[in-house]
């Protein structure tokens, strides 16, 4: 093997090896978001009105919440959308005008979601969260 293709072949490895440990520190810290944001949804009570709507945009989730903030919406569409990402919710965009000018975001429960949704009994998987 000449000299040059082992600099490549120590350079390439050398490489791989430091990027491992990089992208796992990335996920380490990445793969919290998750489970944080679950656990303020469930203490908001995010799941369980959007269960009893059926679906829900930010804006109808807040004016449930009895937020004075006007910014509440915007702050609170994070949520819901990044368990959409997961799969938690479904996320659908619906015209809001009717005229097909303008869309919104509404979320829905999923199979995955009403198990974090207190049952008739009150009864859900939400508490387990805590003890993440």
């Amino acid at each position: 093997m000449s000299s040059s293709a082992k600099e490549r072949q120590t350079s390439h490895s050398s490489t791989g090896e430091k990027e491992e440990p990089c992208s796992y520190a990335i996920q380490l810290v990445t793969s919290s978001g998750l489970p944080m944001v679950m656990q303020t949804a469930i203490e908001l009570g995010l799941l369980d009105i959007i269960a009893n709507l059926g679906q829900a945009s930010a804006s109808e989730i807040a004016s449930h919440l009895h937020i004075n903030n006007p910014d509440a919406p915007f702050m609170l569409d994070r949520m819901p959308y990044l368990l959409s990402s997961h799969s938690v919710l479904s996320c659908s965009a619906i015209d809001s005008d009717g005229d097909g000018g303008g869309f919104r975001r509404v979320h829905s429960i999923t199979p995955v979601s009403k198990y974090f949704v207190s049952n008739q009994d009150g009864v859900s998987l939400s508490p387990l969260l805590a003890l993440i």
